[in-house]
């Protein structure tokens, strides 16, 4: 979105379509860290990831206030469950599935992509399902954003 002039009078930012980091806001919403803070840039459709403490956190925390950055949450333990259940029915391997959802009790998500490792054709078929599934759960934060996407565009 780049920034329309509405002329003198005005102090409303209004922005233009742009065109979106979807690698990475897909990244930025799939993460767990506490240690990394993810900005969407309204103006520009970029990503801008700063670590707790670090001196361009505070510059973009004043963005974020003005409303050019808006904060991209994080995953959560619960949220990357949700989304290895959804996928084991998925799974073309009865006894990978087994596995997974086991490790899933006992490990949480980490435990069931551990599992994932020892199959190459479900550990590939994960990651596809867990990008479409965050594009998806993405394009209902942004429009919570007011952010549009134009669906007509391949990545959109």
């Amino acid at each position: 979105m780049a920034r329309e002039d509405e002329g003198p009078e005005s102090t409303e930012i209004r922005y233009c379509p742009m065109e979106l980091d979807w690698e990475g806001l897909t990244v930025a919403f799939a993460a767990r860290s506490t240690l990394m803070n993810h900005f969407l840039d309204r103006a520009t459709g970029e990503v801008h990831a700063h670590l707790n403490g670090s001196p361009d956190l505070r510059e973009a925390l004043l963005h974020e206030r003005s409303g050019r950055y808006v904060r991209i949450p994080k995953s959560t333990k619960e949220v990357d469950t949700a989304r290895c259940r959804a996928f084991a029915p998925r799974m073309e391997n009865a006894e990978a599935r087994a596995k997974a959802l086991l490790a899933l009790e006992s490990g949480g998500p980490g435990g069931f992509r551990d599992v994932l490792l020892t199959f190459p054709n479900d550990e590939k078929a994960w990651f596809v399902f867990r990008d479409r599934r965050v594009r998806e759960e993405l394009k209902t934060w942004l429009a919570a954003q007011g952010i549009r996407i134009d669906e007509s565009r391949p990545d959109g």
